[in-house]
């Protein structure tokens, strides 16, 4: 907000800027060895847990991940295709498309020597998919898994059994992050427990003798945060972590893939670090200053500007591109009642509300146009799934006003506030807006504010920490919220966001949207391999759900990239987070 005189804001403001100042020049002193080719990259925020399989997921513990642990599979940056990466090949598929068949590599060493076996696997699995284990928002994705069977004649080879037929079974290991069941489990508690056992709807983890305690102990917060505790397959390790501050990566010594000629095995830098620095214009002085390497999260504003900047064009690679995510509105249509009204109940509210809400004045003031508009989970870059038919929603207050209308929703008392009498009470049109608490999306809440008022809707912004957003939205604690969701190279399951299961088991379904005919046209869509087929489901769904309205879909905004011009093979990727850090190598 500007102000005009010097106020003690504005002193504090100077004070600080000075301070930031002071830091980066510190830092630059103290961590910058360009010969050792230490990567120093900017983050908006810190992970809330650093374990493999529980806790929040987020973009943060992504990133870490990238170059600390290893999938089987996974998405290639360069090409959008799935890769190999712990396996020799790609799945063989049986011809019923129940049954993946794959083969361990036999190079693949744990830090403490001990190779990746077929018991690892199955114990991530085990793990991933216990209803005691703290990974809920997550677990949905692996319901698929039938079970894991080894191959007698080869210990290295293995057969991912299926339930039914499911677009994503190819890409099901993906994501999944292998651990080292002799690390975690060298008494074998999980051994007691099959991968069918945890299907089980009445599963009951006192049946299996220490599985709860294991579990509990498992979930513990500790072991996604002591950097002793963590280890993974990948080329780095986590050897520092100050909270809120930063998190270190270290090239590991003898690792396994060092002679390995995979893009996703080089280990250029000597370590990557992750700074934590939520305010933009901190980011901005710190790529000014030449203390970061890389950015992919500078706010449009001060990447512009950069732009113009000579020392920084001389010194900086820059470049956007799109990004699979989408800003979005989320609105809790089952709230609890007493601590959040039934605002977004009725359809016809939520309509109203993506009618008030300014999309294209957002994108022109807040992004200057780097940003592309879409109605629906899928975005437009999947053209083959995208519903093309859905109209985008126009800023349209008077046929708000007539949706609330219509709804009951008036201005009986003259306060400008609308409102309505719900089970005999007068209630407010009055909501929390819930948002991470940045200055972009400060300006968001504002222009929405703003827009709302003009129907008669008071929209009371709420800020708060990144992770106490995602502890709120994971347990249905607000009103409407402002967040962003990122998915793979692929459209994925849109049971994350629509299954009535995700609402009931607090995972990813934060609106609670959904019913019985929805979550079969789910289940359709999923168990479709053809892709034709799929996209005429999956159209289909999103037509009910613009329909409904649980999100507004504001738009899908492109990510701005900067890298240092000492690195000679600079990359710039749709793919999340958009670079390769590991392949960074100096000139």
């Amino acid at each position: 907000m500007k102000k005009s005189g010097i106020s003690a804001n504005r002193v504090f403001g100077i004070v600080a800027v000075i301070c930031i100042l002071a830091t980066i020049n510190g830092c630059r002193n103290s961590i910058r060895n360009d010969k050792d080719n230490v990567i120093v990259i900017s983050w908006l925020s810190q992970p809330t847990t650093l374990n493999p399989i529980c806790g929040i997921p987020s973009s943060a513990r992504v990133l870490v991940f990238d170059y600390t642990q290893k999938t089987l599979t996974r998405t290639d940056f360069r090409t959008m295709q799935q890769i190999p990466l712990l396996v020799k090949s790609l799945a063989e598929v049986s011809p019923d498309g129940k049954s993946f068949t794959y083969t361990l590599r036999d190079d693949v060493k744990w830090d403490d020597g001990s190779p990746l076996t077929v018991e690892d696997v199955i114990f991530t699995t085990k793990v991933t998919k216990c209803p005691l284990a703290d990974d809920a928002l997550v677990r949905s994705t692996y319901d698929n898994i039938k079970d894991i069977v080894k191959d007698p004649s080869n210990p290295q080879r293995f057969t991912m059994i299926a339930k039914d037929l499911y677009f994503n079974n190819k890409f099901i290991f993906n994501e999944l992050y292998l651990t080292e069941k002799k690390h975690w489990d060298s008494s074998g508690v999980l051994d007691k427990v099959s991968i069918p056992d945890m299907d089980d709807p009445k599963f009951d983890g006192a049946k299996y003798a220490g599985l709860a305690d294991w579990m509990k102990g498992f979930n513990d917060g500790a072991n996604g945060h002591d950097p002793k505790k963590l280890c993974g397959l990948g080329g780095y390790a986590v050897t520092d972590w100050v909270v809120n501050t930063s998190i270190t990566l270290t090239r590991k010594n003898n690792w396994w893939g060092e002679n390995d000629t995979s893009a996703y095995s080089r280990a250029y830098p000597s370590k990557i670090i992750i700074k934590f620095i939520p305010d933009d214009q901190s980011r901005y002085l710190a790529v000014l200053n030449h203390t970061l390497d890389v950015d992919v999260s500078l706010f449009t504003d001060s990447y512009l500007k950069l732009k113009q900047n000579k020392d920084f064009n001389d010194h900086y690679y820059s470049g956007t591109t799109d990004q699979i995510s989408c800003n979005m509105l989320f609105m809790n249509m089952k709230p609890e009642g007493k601590n959040h009204p039934p605002v977004f109940t009725d359809r016809k509210v939520r309509w109203a509300m993506s009618y008030l809400t300014p999309v294209d004045e957002m994108n022109l003031t807040i992004i200057k146009g780097l940003a592309t508009r879409q109605v629906s989970f899928i975005q437009p870059l999947f053209k083959k799934f995208y519903n093309d038919t859905l109209k985008l929603i126009p800023l349209d207050i008077e046929k708000a006003k007539k949706l609330l209308d219509e709804a009951g929703w008036v201005d009986s008392d003259g306060d400008n506030i609308r409102d309505k009498v719900i089970d005999g009470k007068k209630v407010q049109l009055s909501f929390k807006l819930m948002y991470a608490a940045t200055p972009t999306n400060k300006e968001y809440a504002l222009l929405l504010k703003d827009a709302m008022y003009k129907a008669g809707v008071e929209v009371v912004p709420d800020p708060v920490d990144q992770g106490e957003l995602q502890t709120k939205v994971a347990a249905h604690d607000f009103d409407m919220v402002l967040s962003a969701f990122s998915g793979p190279a692929y459209p994925d399951d849109p049971g994350q966001l629509f299954d009535t299961k995700n609402w009931t088991n607090h995972g990813s379904n934060f609106t609670g949207f959904g019913n019985a005919s929805t979550d079969s046209l789910i289940e359709q869509s999923n168990r479709q391999v053809d892709d034709d087929k799929r996209a005429t489901l999956l159209k289909k769904l999103q037509a009910i759900v613009y329909d409904q309205q649980p999100i507004i879909y504001i738009y899908g905004i492109k990510r701005k990239v900067i890298i240092s011009k000492k690195y000679g093979n600079p990359g710039m990727y749709v793919e999340r987070p958009g670079v390769m850090l590991n392949n960074l190598k100096l000139k």
